[in-house]
């Protein structure tokens, strides 16, 4: 999810063919940051969901309260070790 989103739909196969700059190219991403995984873990939770309708205010997946929820869980000192690991992980290439 993660790549299709920042990189581009294509980049997930073993071929790319993308013929214009992905999200993060367009938006100076050059590295996995934690705001970044909550927004595609909030994303990944709607499109798993029964919601028709993405909704900031949506009470029965409450998008904006998960994706904070993430945010404190990832930005959490104690949780500083596992974090580092998760994002030396997703920016190994």
């Amino acid at each position: 999810a993660y790549k299709h989103v920042f990189t581009s739909p294509s980049s997930v196969d073993k071929e790319p063919k993308a013929m214009r700059s992905g999200n993060a190219r367009l938006h100076g991403m050059s590295a996995v940051a934690i705001a970044s995984i909550a927004y595609i873990a909030m994303q990944v939770r709607f499109a798993l969901s029964s919601s028709s309708v993405f909704s900031q205010t949506d009470t029965s997946t409450d998008s904006e309260m998960f994706y904070h929820s993430l945010l404190d869980l990832l930005e959490d000192p104690d949780e500083s070790k596992e974090v580092d690991e998760l994002l030396t992980w997703w920016n190994r290439y």
